[in-house]
């Protein structure tokens, strides 16, 4: 279920809106807030809110992640994570992190990640529970490059804005996995109303594929650890001052496909930043 609730919260966080640096200040610049419920099999089993801040050359994005619903009664969990960074529109995917910070707790485990970047090379400063508990490390060379998976995802799909497309790829490294994200266009739906969720009319449609390339779990067949999972995730303005964000996204897990529904959106910040990230 852990799996399940990561993938939701990439697929989330991947979609938040970012404007180009070389598009105009909107009429409010507050940051972009939106609230999501997660479905598997018709019970709600996680719920996440996502805001982010975007100035001409600096952005800011924070993601609440937790555990809601029937999962909660067996699993409880609940994680923040933050990221600040630069606009740096020669790098590859558009944004630049400086720090990012993740703490959560999952079934009373304490889980905690913090990186810094100096240039294209992340530093891991914080890494809770250690990696050779759990995982295989990521071999340096694969690191470089890289970028955290809120900024890079954001990235990705912020291309809607400038292009009305949703082409673009990204190597992700997140303190413990390495992995490989694309997305593309797949055309315009309309989306009727939906008793999970507050969005109805059209909608952009966009295929996305995560694909880890390194940092498995030891005890994990290397080969099914690398089967891509993909998703689809429907863009739409849910207000006239608003950007384009996600209004629904389906996500494929190895237990069937979690469905992710908008059910909040409008103006703000996530109210529970880390305090790691100034550190």
């Amino acid at each position: 279920m852990t799996r399940l609730l990561f993938i939701a919260a990439v697929a989330l966080t991947s979609a938040l809106p970012v404007r180009a640096a070389s598009e105009p200040m909107g009429a409010s610049d507050e940051p972009v807030f939106a609230s999501y419920t997660v479905f598997f099999s018709g019970f709600r089993v996680a719920e996440l809110d996502a805001s982010l801040a975007l100035s001409s050359d600096r952005y800011r994005a924070v993601a609440r992640l937790r555990t809601a619903g029937l999962l909660a009664a067996f699993v409880r969990g609940e994680q923040v994570s933050e990221v600040e960074g630069k606009v740096a529109p020669t790098s590859a995917v558009g944004l630049a992190p400086d720090r990012y910070a993740m703490e959560g707790r999952w079934r009373d485990r304490v889980r905690r990640i913090t990186m810094r970047w100096n240039g294209n090379a992340p530093e891991v400063l914080t890494l809770i529970p250690a990696n050779h508990e759990e995982r295989e490390p990521v071999p340096a060379d694969l690191q470089q490059g890289t970028v955290d998976t809120m900024s890079a995802l954001a990235a990705l799909i912020a291309r809607v804005s400038a292009t009305g497309g949703c082409e673009g790829a990204a190597a992700v490294f997140d303190g413990r996995r390495r992995s490989d994200f694309t997305a593309a266009t797949e055309g315009e739906d309309m989306l009727a109303p939906h008793r999970w969720g507050i969005y109805a009319g059209p909608a952009l449609r966009c295929r996305f594929e995560g694909r880890q390339v390194a940092g498995f779990w030891r005890e994990a067949d290397p080969a099914q650890a690398r089967e891509p999972r993909a998703g689809t995730a429907w863009l739409a303005r849910p207000a006239p001052d608003l950007p384009a964000i996600p209004v629904r996204i389906d996500a494929d897990t190895n237990w069937g496909t979690v469905h992710i529904h908008l059910t909040r959106v409008g103006r703000g910040e996530v109210a529970t930043p880390l305090r790691e990230i100034g550190n």
